[in-house]
């Protein structure tokens, strides 16, 4: 191949690859709406890896075109947000879930009442369009089967997606066997922040945060939650006004 045709071939495909970039850029501004606005982490973790990549460049006098950035921006903000690693402070007292702050599409035992003195709770963070969140509904399914016949048990997953029926058809299609529920007043979102989902918060028997992660770790920590043992109120513990209205919760089946 001669030295023009090579030029010319190399300017194709750059041309192929210029264009291609610009088409993921779009795609991914279109989708960034579905981040919700308490994902603080993996927009700090954006410009932080915008950061490295001007400084680099500029190291190595590269010309990085404007829209890499973008790219590298929300990317890095995607791999923050599904590695579900933050949350709640473990030992604070964990916010409470008052009723009507979410809205359930189904319910399995009572209405899940973090704070409730006594009661594990365990409040799951996921979204449907988020594959590690589908990954891990087995697992759950299975935890939940494990510990439904426990009284001090509670489980609910938790999305702040808005289309009902979606989410119903979500519900069917996966087999979720457990509670799920809309974060209809961001509750959760304001209350039980993390930098990525999926995610899990142990509330314990003390109303604090016992534990907080991916849920795919989180069996030994809920199995030791639930082996706590409360002889008396924890000193400077608190626990939310629900714990009455949880009582008087009707049990369905």
């Amino acid at each position: 191949m001669s030295k023009q045709n090579r030029i010319k071939t190399s300017k194709l495909a750059r041309r192929k690859i210029k264009s291609y970039l610009k088409t993921l850029v779009k795609k991914l501004l279109s989708s960034v709406s579905i981040f919700n606005t308490n994902q603080k982490m993996g927009n700090k973790i954006g410009i932080l890896a915008c950061g490295i990549l001007m400084f680099t460049s500029k190291q190595m006098e590269l010309e990085i075109p404007t829209y890499a950035y973008a790219i590298i921006y929300l990317l890095s903000s995607i791999v923050s947000q599904m590695t579900g690693s933050s949350g709640p402070e473990v030992g604070k007292t964990a916010p409470p879930l008052q009723p009507g702050d979410l809205t359930y599409l189904q319910t399995k035992g009572n209405e899940a009442r973090p704070g409730t003195l006594g009661k594990v709770v365990v409040v799951e963070q996921w979204a449907t369009w988020c594959p590690p969140c589908v990954a891990m509904v087995p697992h759950l399914n299975k935890i939940y089967n494990q510990y439904k016949g426990n009284e001090d048990f509670q489980l609910v997953g938790v999305t702040n997606e808005t289309d009902e029926s979606k989410i119903k058809a979500f519900i069917t299609e996966h087999k979720m066997e457990y509670s799920v529920a809309l974060d209809t007043k961001q509750a959760v979102s304001r209350g039980y922040p993390t930098s990525g989902i999926p995610n899990a918060t142990i509330v314990g028997k003390d109303g604090n945060v016992f534990w907080c992660g991916h849920p795919g770790s989180m069996d030994a920590k809920l199995a030791e939650a639930l082996a706590v043992t409360l002889t008396s109120r924890p000193s400077g513990s608190s626990t939310s006004k629900t714990s009455a209205s949880s009582a008087k919760d009707i049990k369905k089946e």
